[in-house]
């Protein structure tokens, strides 16, 4: 068996139900500012969760979350708001 190559957040963003569309607003935007006189970012990448039928932020974390091949994940915190209402499986 390989050993992980790539690291990245236990996160939607590296999920296989996760597919990428753009960048939207987010008043918790987790990305620093570039320089102490930049302005803080106000856009997070989102997509579509394949498997819960709803647009999300690459930056939250779900409990159906299922990695990517060869990515070695790194725990985050969660986000305090979700772009969309998940309900997760109970069972």
């Amino acid at each position: 068996m390989s050993e992980p190559q790539l690291q990245m957040p236990r996160a939607c963003d590296s999920c296989e139900h996760y597919k990428p569309v753009g960048w939207g607003e987010d008043k918790h935007c987790p990305f620093p500012r570039q320089s102490a006189s930049a302005p803080k970012p106000t856009r997070t990448p989102y997509g579509r969760c394949d498997l819960h039928g709803t647009e999300v932020f690459a930056t939250e974390i779900c409990n159906s979350h299922e990695p990517e091949p060869f990515v070695h994940l790194v725990d985050v915190t969660n986000r305090p708001e979700p772009r969309t209402a998940i309900q997760e499986r109970l069972l």
